[in-house]
């Protein structure tokens, strides 16, 4: 009787696991598969001359006129990369200065940080790129502060280039980054910097030996999550670049708002995707490594 009743409660938990994955299951598959699907399917169809894509056809062209000479598509993409990799260098090391700070601050000054980080990333990106170039245009607030102290004798160009580029990613992207690194520094054990502070070391080389390797995952995930946004950023640069700085979210909107050619669009940002899903991949094996070595 008790075998009986316990294979009757075990099949009662799967269904109900089951029915509690169902939704989630086909929340994925129409918020992401499909969508995903019909992108992949438009950038195998053919490129037409009077219409967005030749519906019914299926072709490399997409693909193959990325890869053409003639056009700039390839130094974009390469710009882009380029551009991403600076913006996750930057964010993930001034995201595990500003976690550590949080992670080791007391009181009053552990909440304003923390709620610094949060009202950035609940701010509007469009009103923060705005923020920024106000306080980084040439008569803005920082250039104002510096010649007025003698620091320069001229305003700096922190804007309409590429470093304004950079700049505007990297307040969209750091809010996060500081929470991801922040997630695993509050797992630490804080007495492991003090025993480190006893054997003499001092502040930074505590930091740097003791914190650093213990925040390496959630660095890891910072720059998944940097890097994940600036390979297909849009508003900074088009905001606060020149207009020079053209990355793969402006290419894409060019393709498809003004040349009319969603196949191209939908290639490239098909490109994009398994780019940004390589990069996951390879964070995966090299967090799985790190699990398995204490082990080895």
């Amino acid at each position: 009787m008790s075998t009986r009743t316990g294979r009757l409660r075990q099949a009662v938990e799967s269904r109900t696991g089951t029915g509690l994955l169902l939704p989630l299951l086909l929340f994925d598959l129409l918020v992401f598969v499909v969508p995903f699907g019909y992108l992949l399917r438009i950038s195998l169809s053919e490129r037409g001359s009077t219409q967005a894509y030749v519906e019914g056809t299926w072709s490399l062209e997409g693909y193959s006129y990325l890869l053409d000479p003639s056009n700039t598509i390839s130094e974009t993409f390469l710009f882009t990369l380029g551009f991403g990799v600076v913006v996750t260098v930057v964010s993930v090391a001034v995201a595990t200065v500003y976690a550590h700070a949080m992670w080791r601050a007391d009181g009053p000054l552990r909440i304003a940080l923390v709620a610094g980080a949060l009202v950035s990333m609940f701010t509007a990106i469009v009103v923060k790129l705005f923020a920024a170039l106000l306080v980084y245009s040439p008569d803005g607030v920082l250039n104002g502060v510096l010649v007025s102290v003698g620091v320069v004798g001229e305003p700096l160009r922190l804007v309409n280039n590429g470093v304004g580029a950079v700049i505007g990613q990297l307040y969209i992207v750091v809010p996060y980054s500081i929470l991801a690194v922040y997630a695993v520094l509050s797992t630490v054990d804080e007495s492991l910097l003090e025993a480190a502070r006893d054997l003499g070391a001092n502040g930074p080389r505590a930091f740097v030996e003791v914190a650093v390797p213990h925040a390496v995952p959630g660095m890891l995930v910072a720059g998944v999550i940097s890097f994940t946004w600036s390979i297909g950023s849009y508003a900074a640069p088009l905001l606060l670049g020149s207009g020079n700085e053209r990355t793969n979210g402006v290419l894409v909107s060019d393709l498809l708002l003004r040349e009319f050619d969603w196949v191209a669009a939908a290639a490239l940002a098909v490109v994009v995707t398994a780019t940004v899903l390589g990069g996951l991949v390879v964070v995966r094996l090299v967090l799985s490594r790190r699990e398995v070595s204490p082990s080895g």
